[in-house]
Order: structure tokens, then sequence, then C-alpha cells
């Protein structure tokens, strides 16, 4: 796996100047909220479709979703003048499952994609197959491995793709994926482009250039540092030590890469974050986001500049968010509370109105059948997924309050299938508000009124047992006869580099 050098990235200590004039150039350019709801109207399709995926970044993080700090200026002036879901799901608590469901519009369930060692099947079509052959050129930048087109097949009906190799504790922001995306759509084509562009830069660890770091982080002499592997040491299941304490097995008993690795072993301390390291690294992280938003800001210049904006769509999303003790876990790829699920969904561009921001809960699984009635394509492309089309023109189909939102691929999956029960597999069901949530290892569910208890702190299924009793019965139905297994022909063989490159991030024993 080859190493891009990051050090000569463009990043300078005028940036955040450069980013607020840019915020304040789009708010007086036409791209601020009007202040009146407009309503769609019939238009030609977008010359260009781009779908940017933020891994890792929780909605609730950013100012036009409520944050405390000063985050996503030039995110929060892009949703302005646009539309915003105020409440997306995501259908899986880490960025494999839930990136394969952006771009088939099937759950996890469907699309088979449930384990770090699973591959998406041959017979399932993606968003992007679908669009090629409406005639759409398409094309991919990708900045994470459960994203390489040879691997997994998430990406691999792309007709332009590329892969940029990262490194974890890289701190400049990633300009490569801005440049190559910039470049195709700068392209003299006829044909109608799509666009995938994912940005890895949120994800642990947690580190950004120090102009950035200056804007939110606060003295500190604590032990939170905000690397992968300090994280997945603090996210470690009691019962996963106690079995590597007492047999110590090399191949499963270790974060890291073989010749730098941490073993988890009965020499190994446990660590627990205290309320001030929580906010350290939740001021990392935050800095982190200014710094990806900045790096947007140049995006959309860029587009401006090339007169490109105002006829692209653009949808900004994530695959998940992350844990920062909210329910006393750190990372993500396990639980399935809101602060993993609840993603930014925001968006702009031609037919879309300005200034509307949408209540009604909505899924990953709803972005391809959406995108499709954007581009003006009728199709047979079957999804799990409803078309937010209507929701953008101000209506309000009963459909999207009584359908059933899914979450799950949980990684307690992978770990399950290595190591027997050690991890919990977490699943949950939602219903409008009510969402209950399974915890396979205590053999518990939660539920939850998500309309007057956004944050899940009140557990109230002894006070409706007869919903937790139907949700329930719907959930057994779903995964009755369920083994996620994949099929040896779906299955990935990961190389030992590739391997140990995802231990290093926590996701695999």
């Amino acid at each position: 796996m080859r190493i891009i050098p990051f050090g000569a990235l463009r990043a300078s200590a005028s940036a955040l100047a450069v980013a607020a004039l840019t915020a304040l150039s789009f708010l007086g350019g036409g791209w601020g909220c009007s202040g009146a709801h407009e309503p769609v109207v019939p238009s030609p399709a977008p010359k260009s479709i781009v779908l940017i995926s933020l891994d890792t970044l929780r909605a609730d993080h950013l100012g036009t979703y409520g944050h405390h700090r000063p985050t996503s200026p030039i995110l929060d002036a892009f949703a302005a003048g646009g539309t915003t879901f105020e409440d997306a799901s995501s259908t899986a608590p880490w960025t494999l499952p839930a990136h394969t469901s952006m771009l088939t519009g099937l759950y996890p369930l469907n699309h088979r994609v449930l384990t770090f060692d699973s591959a998406l099947p041959k017979e399932i079509p993606t968003l992007a197959n679908v669009l090629g052959a409406a005639g759409y050129r398409t094309a991919a930048v990708v900045n994470s491995t459960w994203l390489k087109r040879d691997r997994y097949g998430v990406t691999r009906d792309f007709e332009q793709y590329l892969f940029v190799d990262d490194t974890q504790d890289r701190r400049g922001p990633n300009t490569w994926i801005t440049d190559q995306a910039v470049s195709w759509l700068s392209e003299d084509e006829e044909r109608p482009l799509f666009l995938f562009v994912h940005y890895y830069d949120i994800h642990t660890d947690y580190t950004s250039l120090p102009e950035y770091e200056r804007l939110f982080v606060s003295p500190y002499t604590g032990k939170a540092d905000g690397t992968a592997w300090q994280i997945a040491r603090a996210s470690l299941e009691k019962d996963y030590l106690d079995m590597c304490r007492k047999n110590y097995d090399p191949k499963k008993c270790r974060i890291g890469t073989p010749d730098n690795f941490l073993a988890i072993d009965h020499s190994l301390e446990t660590i627990e974050f205290d309320e001030d390291d929580i906010r350290h690294l939740e001021e990392l992280y935050d800095a982190g986001i200014r710094q990806l938003d900045n790096e947007l800001g140049r995006f959309f210049s860029l587009l401006k500049e090339k007169s490109l904006l105002e006829e692209t769509l653009i949808i900004i999303t994530s695959d998940h968010g992350e844990e920062f003790l909210d329910h006393g876990g750190m990372d993500h790829f396990l639980t399935m509370y809101q602060e993993i699920l609840r993603v930014p969904l925001i968006f702009h561009g031609p037919g879309v109105p300005a200034g509307r921001r949408i209540e009604t809960p909505v899924s990953l699984v709803d972005l391809a059948p959406t995108i499709l009635s954007l581009a003006g394509l009728d199709s047979n492309f079957v999804t799990d997924g409803l078309d937010l089309s209507p929701l953008l023109r101000g209506d309000a189909p009963s459909a999207f309050n009584e359908r059933e939102i899914f979450g799950e691929a949980s990684g307690g999956l992978t770990y399950a299938l290595m190591m027997d029960q050690i991890f919990p597999v977490f699943r949950s069901i939602r219903l409008g508000n009510h969402k209950l949530i399974h915890n396979s290892k205590t053999k518990s569910w939660s539920l939850y009124d998500l309309g007057e208890d956004p944050k899940e702190i009140r557990d109230v299924a002894q006070e409706k047992p007869e919903l937790v009793e139907a949700l329930a019965a719907r959930m057994a139905q779903r995964y009755e006869g369920f083994d996620p297994s994949p099929a040896p022909s779906e299955r990935v063989e990961l190389n030992r580099e590739e391997l140990e490159h995802l231990r290093a991030l926590g996701y695999v024993p």
C-alpha cells in the first residue's frame, strides 16, 4: 500500500481568514437563505450531481444542526442556501456497510455487506451502474480502505476512480480529494456527470493544523491524545480484556501492526476518560471539522470560479457519527445511538429550495432513489428507500411516517464471527419518533422517544410494553434465519498489510 506524502499539502496560516471571506462571499453572492421557502419547479436535470460523504461527521457537531462551537461557517452558509434534513439516519455504525447503503439504496441485510471481510454481491446494482447505463459519466475519488474498488465492490461501477491513500496521523487537509473532484467537474463533456467524493479527514486520529486547534483546544495536561489506538483501547469490552489477559492470542489480542503494536495482555492497563479528557477530545474533533469545512470552502470556490456551482446539484452527508461517552462508549462501529446514526444531509443546487429545513425522518437508503428522480430518470432500480423529492417540494407523504427505519450491521457481527459473543451485536428499529435498540449480549431492549428525548437519556421501555413487543416482533421477523457470514464468492481475502491497517484503526481485533 503506497503512502502519499502530505507534508507539502496546501494549507497556511491564512487559511482561516480565507475561510471567513469565502463564507461571506457565498452569503453575499446568492448562496444565503432567501428567507422564503421557494417551491421546487420543473427544470432540466442538473449537468452534474455530486454526492459528498464526510466520514465520521456527527450531525450535532455542525453549526447548522445547533452546535455551540463555530465548526462549520462554510457548511452553515451552504445549508442556508439549500435544504437541510434535520433527522437523517445512517443504516450502520461504520463505514463499509453505511456507504454500501448510500450507493445501492439497500439496507445492509439486503446488500449483504455486513462484516469487514464481505464484498458487495455482483448481482446487486449500484447507483453508478444505473446512471452510467443512462448516459452519465461516473467518477469517484475516495479516501478509505473500505471503499477500495477491487476489494469490496462498493465503488466498482464508477467509470473513473481514484483511491487516495492516507495516513491516519496526517495533520493537513486532504487537498488531493478536492483537486481531483474539481478536475473531473471541469472536463468539457456533453454527458452529465455523477461524482462521488469521500473525505476521511475527520476520522481518528483527531489531528489538524495548529491554526485550527488554536480555535478550539483549551489548555489541557491530561492523558487523552486523540489517536485511534488510545480511543480503541478505551473502547475495549471487559470480557474481551479478561479473555486476552487469561489466554493471550497475539493474532486477536493486539492493536496495531506487527512492527508497532499494543499487546492486549495482563500488562495492559485499562484507560478511562474523565470529563476533562472528553472535553479535550471533542475540541480536537471539532478542530478537524473546521479544517475540513475550510477545504470544502475551497472546493465550492473553485466551482464558482469556473461557473459550475449553479448548475451542479450537491448533496452532503456522512456515513456515521462518533461517540464521546454519550452512552458509555467511544469511537463508533458498535452501538446504535443517535450520536452514531444521526448524520447531516444537505441538498443544494438546481431545483432545491433555499432555506428549507425538513424534520421528517429519512435514511441513507433514500439517497439512491432521490438522485435518480432528480436526474429525471425512470428506472427499475429496486431500493429499500423512498424518493425525497416530494419532501423537497413541500409535500408530506404518509409513507415517510409509516415506514420503519433500521440500524444494523453492527461491528459486533465481525467480532461474533471471530470470537463468539465477546462483543455485543446492536440493532435498532425506528417507527416515527420511537426507536427500539436491542443488545444481543445483555438480551435487553431500550425504547426512546426521540421527539421528547433526542439524546436517548430516558428509556421508556417499561412504560410502553406493547410498543416494545410490536417492534421487537418485527425485528425478530426481519432477522429470522439470519446468517452474517459472507458467501464464499463474496468473501474478501485481506492481505496482511490491509488487515493490520484496519486493526490499527480499531476495527479488527
